[in-house]
């Protein structure tokens, strides 16, 4: 299976990462003053949700605006 980790709003006010494919989940964000910090501790929750780790690799969005997600 394959799933996406988007960092992304997840209510109105709170930005935070979202989980889709086989499971799928959202949490806010865990650290928001180190992006590279918080994108670990998402992929290290992602896998937990998972139950395995996976093999997660950046993907930029087109547009050139900053956009990503991870792919596994």
């Amino acid at each position: 299976m394959s799933y996406k980790l988007t960092p992304t709003w997840i209510d109105v006010d709170i930005l935070g990462w979202e989980l889709e494919g086989d499971v799928r989940d959202c949490t806010g964000l865990f650290d928001e003053h180190d992006q590279a910090a918080d994108d670990r501790q998402a992929i290290a929750w992602a896998d937990l949700t998972i139950g395995t780790p996976q093999q997660w690799r950046r993907v930029e969005e087109a547009g050139g605006y900053g956009w990503y997600h991870y792919e596994a």
